[in-house]
């Protein structure tokens, strides 16, 4: 038996060893894994110091306005990141500035045209959903941040500069540590507002940081083609990244609607903040390696083993996020009281959530066709999970919410799964070279 496990090991090894792509994967994994931990490490002890000084209720505050900042992320980018991680790592000298300096130019253009809409829309719309107008000023603030951060941050990703990222956003961390260290406890500014401004300083310093080791050389004239080709893909995802988006937030605001503001406090403890963990994790240690090297792969043998392995991830990460998640109750304090029924749906709503976000960015990275599929799946399915949403938070609270997080999960993935599925069987998009021109 041993040396049948030894044979497959090597076997694996080799299999491994001879696929460049494989290894660069697995190598910048390794890069990446020490640093973004200690970046979670750091970040974690900054959530927990801010559950156990502020009340339950502002901590539910920060949940809301983080979540509002993640969905207007998207549009107020316009996805153009995700340009940068298609075309950056094919892309020749000449070509990199090209990129850089239109994508550049049009963020900075559509962050200053969102902000002013999103800004005036708080009376005629914002208002209603029982969001004061303090919080949606932080929010649309906080998410200025955010897109510069991310920007820069998929120039540096697109590049395949992971040592300077892991660096910068330890720093960043560093400095949101100190910040709040100095105004909780020798300033005494206990309040939700030094908590956001800690994020605000955490992705503008990553920001600066990040400019200088962008590789930008020299500017030129905007070129349609390039304008286009950057915008073509980029829009050919945004309905799925915007609905992706709405999903995403969309249970903390039926709670903040339906709930007591020490209701939204509790939630944030259970779900928002450990969804946002693993998203962070999956998102910074996994997928800032793994799509550009998703760019090069032959994504039919990836969808076939994602499908095959899907139970065993679940199962995984189950397990995880609810250890994870009991962990967290109790450093939170006595004002977070442990409950096992919702640290089950929690876990398992995570886990869903996560695998959904695997196979949004599979089918994403293959070309507009496939990307048009994952965003028409999620426009078809969001009236019946928002529907499911509205009705379980409604009766039910908070199981109703966590409860809602796991339909809304699971019907996401089978509708992606059956809108795909024969897509992935044309000719146009068999050829992994044919996609890559999309």
């Amino acid at each position: 038996m041993f040396d049948k496990a030894a044979k497959s090991i090597s076997n694996v090894y080799r299999q491994i060893k001879s696929k460049p792509h494989y290894v660069e994967f697995l190598s910048s994994i390794n890069k990446v894994f020490i640093f973004k931990i200690i970046v979670y490490l750091i970040s974690t002890v900054i959530v927990v110091i801010a559950a156990r000084i502020l009340t339950p209720a502002q901590f539910g505050r920060t949940g809301v306005i983080n979540s509002i900042s993640s969905l207007l992320f998207v549009p107020m980018l316009l996805n153009v990141h995700s340009s940068m991680y298609k075309f950056l790592p094919s892309a020749d000298e000449k070509e990199k500035d090209k990129l850089i300096l239109t994508s550049a130019l049009g963020s900075i253009v559509s962050i200053l045209v969102f902000t002013v809409i999103f800004l005036l829309a708080y009376d005629p719309v914002i208002r209603r959903l029982n969001i004061p107008s303090g919080e949606w000023q932080m929010a649309v603030a906080l998410t200025v941040f955010v897109s510069f951060a991310t920007i820069t941050e998929a120039f540096l990703r697109g590049q395949k500069k992971f040592d300077a990222i892991c660096l910068f956003k330890l720093t960043a961390a560093l400095a949101n540590l100190a910040l709040i260290l100095v105004f909780f406890f020798i300033l005494q500014l206990k309040n939700l507002e030094t908590y956001v401004y800690g994020l605000m300083v955490f992705n503008g310093l990553f920001t600066l940081l990040a400019l200088f080791k962008t590789g930008f050389r020299k500017f030129s004239a905007i070129r349609w083609p390039v304008v286009k080709k950057i915008y073509a893909f980029s829009f050919s995802n945004f309905l799925s990244m915007l609905l992706s988006g709405i999903i995403f937030s969309s249970d903390i605001f039926f709670v903040n609607y339906f709930c007591s503001s020490t209701e939204v406090g509790i939630y944030t403890a259970y779900q928002g903040f450990a969804k946002n963990v693993f998203s962070v994790l999956f998102y910074e240690i996994f997928l800032v390696v793994f799509l550009p090297f998703l760019a090069k792969a032959d994504r039919n043998s990836l969808e076939k083993k994602l499908k095959r392995f899907t139970p065993l991830i679940v199962a995984a990460i189950i397990l995880c996020s609810g250890i994870m998640t009991t962990v967290f109750i109790l450093l939170f304090g006595q004002k977070y009281v442990l409950n096992p029924a919702y640290i089950a749906l929690s876990a398992l709503g995570i886990a869903l959530c996560s695998v959904y976000q695997l196979y949004v960015y599979l089918y994403n990275i293959e070309g507009s066709k496939k990307a048009m599929y994952t965003g028409l799946s999620t426009l078809f399915a969001l009236p019946f999970t928002m529907a499911a949403q509205y009705f379980l938070v409604s009766r039910f609270g908070i199981v109703g919410a966590l409860s809602s997080v796991v339909l809304t999960y699971f019907i996401l993935i089978v509708a992606m799964i059956a809108v795909n599925t024969p897509a992935a069987a044309t000719p146009a998009e068999s050829n992994p070279r044919n996609n890559l021109s999309n």
